[in-house]
């Protein structure tokens, strides 16, 4: 018995002084990589995020869900949707996720308003808070983290929205065409308005624009009403194109806003570096 005891106290000791292992992060699944990059930035080392969509001139609104996607999302601590018709495909694969956040509740879109949130920095703050307030629920051990973290990223998106204004000052009511509203609520933030949006929304909804609202953009490229054409490279068409050859003809820069984060970009990496190419356009002289 004594030899036992000198042989397994010591053993019992040892197992006891070796730390618990720690819990896994949570795991948080986006459909849209953006999404995902916020998510990272606000849960830190706490969270682990995967993104279905990361490659750049995907179109969301098009794209036709694959096994893989429904593999990852299943299980998801926490799945992320646009939503707003954007990418309402997501919904049924999330029906295995723990909790699904849909971004489109959270910043109270309604029917017709435009769907690139995470374009619109009050919208994404919106959807900040409540991935923060989803985190805190599921790990109340790390409140003081996520917190800490909500109101670091709240601090970025009030610097985006300065940088917004400002251009709003310098170049006020600033008139631009659109052939995709990606990046509208962005661009009215910094003072512009976009003269086609009936064009820009019928061709996301990838519905033939009406006669008038053709001639409507044509005539602002033709006649130099407007300071840019803004575009979205995951759309082409021969019309797009042909616009894009009138706003060369007319000397009117082309500003290309895609809907996918850029590898390597944070999301207010990226609107900052839009905001900067948008004033660099309108600081040079109008032709």
């Amino acid at each position: 018995m004594r030899f036992l005891l000198r042989v397994f106290v010591p053993f019992l000791l040892a197992a006891a002084s070796v730390p618990a292992a720690e819990a896994e992060p949570m795991r948080v699944v986006c459909v849209e990589a953006v999404w995902c990059n916020i998510a990272a930035q606000i849960g830190g080392t706490f969270v682990q995020t995967h993104a279905l969509i990361t490659t750049p001139g995907i179109d969301p609104h098009e794209l036709s869900p694959t096994p893989s996607m429904a593999r990852l999302i299943s299980g998801a601590s926490i799945a992320v949707i646009n939503g707003a018709t954007y990418d309402d495909w997501a919904f049924p694969l999330s029906s295995s996720a723990s909790t699904t956040l849909s971004a489109a509740h959270e910043a109270g879109w309604k029917a017709g308003d435009n769907p690139h949130l995470f374009l619109d920095p009050e919208a994404v703050r919106r959807v900040a808070h409540a991935l923060t307030d989803l985190m805190i629920h599921k790990d109340g051990d790390h409140i003081a983290d996520f917190s800490k973290n909500l109101a670091a990223f709240e601090g970025h998106i009030d610097t985006i929205t300065a940088q917004a204004r400002q251009l709003s000052v310098q170049h006020p009511d600033t008139p631009i065409a659109a052939a995709e509203p990606v990046g509208m609520p962005l661009f009215e933030e910094a003072g512009m308005h976009v003269v086609d949006p009936d064009f820009a929304f019928a061709v996301m909804r990838h519905t033939e624009p009406s006669p008038r609202d053709v001639a409507v953009l044509e005539q602002a490229l033709e006649q130099r009403k407007v300071r840019m054409l803004v575009l979205n490279p995951s759309i082409r068409s021969p019309q797009i194109d042909r616009l894009t050859e009138q706003a060369s003809s007319a000397g009117i820069p082309v500003l290309q806003v895609g809907e996918t984060l850029p590898p390597g970009l944070s999301w207010q990496g990226w609107l900052s570096s839009i905001l900067n190419e948008a004033g660099k356009v309108l600081d040079a002289p109008a032709h």
